[in-house]
């Protein structure tokens, strides 16, 4: 057994002596073509003013290729009804069905809508839903100069990484107690490391609305917008 377990390991130090790990860079690139809609106000062609911009992050059901979707719910569904806002919306479409955002490439497209209008860099808001929830979330953490306010509802996401986020932006999460899609205690824990960190941070707790009620409950709440549009971040010299 021991010539055995020698000649073994003679063969195992034979093959690591003529490895190789060698260092590399890709070249590839990856296209963005994201689709999106976009909503100005009323007075925006005629003004000349920097407006603030709402992004806005759809649920699970609006994923694919056919915009018109991202027009079934959300800030969209309120704009297609006839509400107006004294914002921009930008609305990405996640491409897919079935997987969360991919916010990389909505964080390109979001710089890419910021060159084009003429946008508030110091109110830059960030409102998801569901799936669009999970994707707030991530954003916050992964791009934390970037939003002044962040409104997750009924998402979720890794609390530990909330300590990339911004200390100076501030956070309203909103949740159904009979949600039976994403749990409520997954926005609890988020929100409880939120004022562990001692960020800027409010939950609430909707009682007896389910995942779909929340979506309205919260986007309805004039309170909201109220609250969205007093949020600034000193974001310097552009």
């Amino acid at each position: 057994m021991a010539l055995v377990f020698a000649a073994v390991c003679g063969m195992c130090s034979l093959g690591v002596t003529h490895a190789e790990q060698l260092a590399a860079r890709s070249s590839a690139s990856t296209k963005n073509d994201l689709n999106y809609l976009m909503y100005t106000p009323d007075d925006y062609a005629s003004s000349g003013s920097a407006y603030p911009l709402v992004v806005w992050l759809h649920g699970g059901d609006q994923g694919g290729s056919d915009i018109e979707k991202v027009k079934s719910s959300g800030i969209p569904k309120l704009v297609e009804d006839g509400k107006t806002f004294p914002f921009l919306v930008f609305s990405p479409q996640n491409p897919s069905e079935e997987l969360l955002y991919p916010i990389e490439k909505v964080e390109a497209a979001l710089d890419e809508v910021m060159s084009k209008y003429r946008v508030d860099r110091t109110r830059v808001y960030l409102v998801g839903f569901s799936r669009g929830g999970f994707g707030a979330w991530a954003m916050a953490e992964q791009f934390p100069e970037k939003f002044a306010a962040v409104v997750p509802i009924a998402g979720g996401g890794n609390r530990h990484y909330l300590s990339r986020t911004n200390e100076k932006a501030a956070f309203w999460v909103f949740h159904g107690t009979n949600d039976e899609v994403i749990p409520l205690s997954d926005s609890v824990v988020l929100y409880e490391r939120l004022v562990g960190l001692k960020r800027n941070a409010r939950l609430s707790v909707l009682e007896g609305v389910d995942h779909s009620g929340v979506e309205w409950a919260a986007l309805n709440d004039p309170e909201l917008w109220d609250w969205l549009l007093k949020q600034r971040l000193d974001v310097g010299p552009e």
